[in-house]
Formats: C-alpha cells, structure tokens, sequence
C-alpha cells in the first residue's frame, strides 16, 4: 500500500447516471468532494450494500438506483476494472472482490501533461499564461490586425478579428476575439476577453476584463476583476482593488476577496486615503 500527500484534487468528476439522481434526491449534500464522494467511498466497502437488510432512506434511495440495470457495456468496463486491479475486500475464498457489488469509486491519477486547478485569479491569468505551450496553434491569428509600431510578447495570443493600433505593449496575456486596443495601451499579465474595446492610453496589469467591456481613455486598471459589458469611465480615474477608507462603500473592505469594482471621478481620487 503507497500513501501520499501530494496529490491535488483536480475537482473533476465523471458519475453514473444512477449516482447523479441520488445526489438530486438528497438535497441535504452539499458538496460533492466533502459529502457524496466519502459517502460513495465508505458504501463501497460496506457489506451493507450487498446485504438485503437495508438500514436507512439514503441507503435504500442509492441501492435502488445503483441496481438499475447495467448495459452490456457497463459490464465490459467492469470486467476490465476487476481484471487490472489486485485489490480485494476480503481473505478466505475466491469470491470476486467487492462480493459482486456494483458501487465503485476511483481515481485517475495524472502522470503526464498539465492539470492545473484555477481556484484564484491569478491562478486564471496564469493558467492562460500556460494555455499556449500546449497547442501547435499560432499566438497571433492570421484574421487579426496588428500594427507594425506595436510589442507583443511571445508568451501572448491574439484572438480572431483583433485590431491592435501603434506603440502599445502586450505582456504575457490574452486578447480575446474582435477585440480592439488603442494607441499607447500597455496590457501586462492579463486576460481580455472578446469583443473588449480598450481606449487610447489605458495601462492594465494583472486584471481580467470580461466580455463586451468598454476601458475610457487612459485608464489605469491594476489587479481587478471588470464585469461583462461593463465601462471604465475616461482618464483621470483610478481603478484598483486597494481599499480607501473614505469610500469604503465604492471599494471592499480590507481582505476582502475583488469584485467588480466601480470608478473614482478625478474629485473622489484626490480625496482617497489609501490604506
């Protein structure tokens, strides 16, 4: 037996149909890696779930379903897991291990490419970092317009339909489809969706904007989360997640996790005490 702490839980989960209306008729789970998986491992190895004597209503409901009739398929596939696993739940006798039950739960551990668990936002912007290295596709789509004057990285894709206009800078991120930037924009480790619109001027860093978004005229956008559709007002704002105690009621509390934030007017940012 090999114990290890290493591994990471990639929160991807293939479940049979039968396993997939308990969990619909047991709304008390509420969470699949923390409550239905433990519950599935330990009624793996219960005799319970072969024994006609069945002790409450969760163990009657995912008995019913779980004998739903098996394709023929299902029995292939079955088959193949006995024969490759040397487990065994019990000593004595040659009865098949499990004693013919159907329940079955496993794991697939990954022993090559990349897996990558995006839980954070700089884990997203990261994960697309990475995004490229794993296709033989082109950074740059051939539809794209990209100025002669402009920079762009090697570690950076340029989606469909693009227009990217002179002296602007793009650093390790990700321009979706139909998306349009401007002169003199620098965009740095971040993620911009399709059909963004981002003004002369603007410098982001860090930050996903999403869809259809509109960035005005020299904005500086640092480490933010900017909504679907939603517009960055012109130049002279400020846009960042650092918390002011002034107004607290336009920018999160102190550790408090980003959101879609809103935009200080030129009066309000030279009022800010910044924390």
């Amino acid at each position: 037996m090999h114990i290890k702490t290493g591994l990471v839980d990639a929160h991807l989960y293939c479940l049979k149909k039968s396993v997939v209306d308990f969990l619909a008729d047991n709304k008390s789970i509420s969470s699949i890696r923390g409550e239905l998986v433990p519950y599935l491992v330990r009624k793996q190895f219960s005799k319970s779930m072969n024994s006609p004597k069945v002790n409450d209503e969760a163990d009657q409901n995912l008995k019913k379903k779980d004998e739903i009739q098996i394709s023929s398929r299902d029995e292939v596939l079955l088959q193949l897991t006995r024969d490759r696993s040397c487990w065994n739940d019990h000593r004595g006798d040659m009865s098949e291990a499990y004693h013919g039950g159907r329940l079955r739960c496993y794991v697939h551990i990954m022993d090559e490419g990349m897996c990558y668990r995006v839980n954070t936002l700089a884990a997203y912007i990261e994960a697309n970092r990475l995004a490229p290295k794993l296709f033989d596709e082109p950074a740059v789509h051939p539809s794209a317009v990209i100025s002669v004057r402009c920079l762009i990285g090697a570690d950076s894709i340029i989606g469909a339909s693009c227009q990217i206009s002179d002296k602007t800078s793009i650093k390790r991120s990700t321009i979706g489809a139909s998306s349009t930037v401007r002169e003199k924009v620098k965009v740095t480790n971040s993620i911009i969706m399709h059909g963004v619109t981002i003004e002369e001027g603007c410098n982001i860093q860090g930050s996903v904007i999403c869809s259809n978004a509109v960035i005005g005229r020299g904005a500086d956008i640092k480490y933010c989360l900017v909504g679907s559709a939603q517009r960055i007002e012109p130049e002279g704002c400020c846009f960042t997640t650092a918390p002011c105690t002034k107004y607290c009621n336009i920018y999160p509390p102190p550790n408090q996790p980003p959101s879609v934030f809103q935009v200080l007017s030129p009066a309000q940012l030279s009022e800010c005490d910044w924390t």
